[in-house]
């Protein structure tokens, strides 16, 4: 959408007027839940995507440091092979709290930033490559950017979780809803399928259908959805 706006000044010779201006960037946040038609069709003719990156990596390093550091040894632990574990602990609990907790805050920052990066590189792949959408990679990257405040939310919403119940792998997910289930695969599989990895699929869809002149929302969506189950099949054999 965005090349059809700069081509149809270029066939004629003209220069392009400048794009239209954006909604203003905290309206952008909470249009992604309210309004994310609107918004993204105005993002489509003017998109961008680092200022709402960096505002979602602030925003769940902050959650991490709201996390207490004996959640992050645990983890950091149970990762450990069972003969080296405790000489493991022994060691890690001589390091200071701050220490977990910069790594944490770090990490999660880093990869909360660089993760809309990379998945619209693959998303780019899939609709542009191979399904043909005419649409561009900033376009992609902007959607799956402001896509990432919703995740945020679900971080915030699932770091209560993991304070009341000690544990960091907890979330809220399908398989919250059938805590009756057996232990095994098919559990840990819903256990995997996260509320908001799939609101955010759905919200997804609805950007890059808005980018892409022609193509629907429930396909587009379809595929996203797709691409968080395979995601949870994987995780759930691990």
């Amino acid at each position: 959408m965005a090349d059809d706006y700069t081509h149809s000044y270029s066939a004629l010779g003209a220069e392009p007027p400048p794009p239209p201006p954006r909604p203003p960037f905290f309206h952008r946040s909470w249009m992604v839940f309210a309004q994310p038609g609107e918004l993204f069709k105005a993002l489509a003719l003017n998109p961008a995507w680092f200022p709402i990156a960096v505002l979602v990596a602030l925003i769940t390093a902050a959650i991490m440091w709201i996390l207490p550091a004996e959640l992050f040894l645990e983890a950091a632990i149970d990762r450990i092979p069972p003969d080296q574990a405790e000489d493991a602990a022994a060691q890690m609990a001589q390091m200071p709290d701050i220490v977990f907790k910069g790594f944490a805050m770090g990490g999660a920052a880093l990869v909360t930033f660089l993760f809309p990066v990379i998945l619209s590189v693959v998303t780019y792949v899939i609709f542009v490559f191979i399904r043909g959408d005419n649409s561009t990679y900033r376009q992609h990257i902007c959607v799956v950017a402001h896509t990432g405040v919703i995740t945020a939310v679900g971080t915030a919403l699932n770091a209560f979780v993991q304070l009341r119940s000690g544990d960091l792998t907890r979330t809220l997910s399908v398989g919250t809803f059938f805590p009756f289930l057996p232990d095994g695969y098919f559990a840990e599989f819903l256990l995997a399928l996260d509320l908001f990895y799939l609101w955010a699929a759905v919200v997804a869809g609805i950007g890059l259908a808005a980018a892409a002149p022609g193509r629907k929302t429930g396909s587009t969506a379809g595929v996203l959805i797709g691409m968080v189950v395979v995601s949870a099949l994987i995780r759930a054999a691990f």
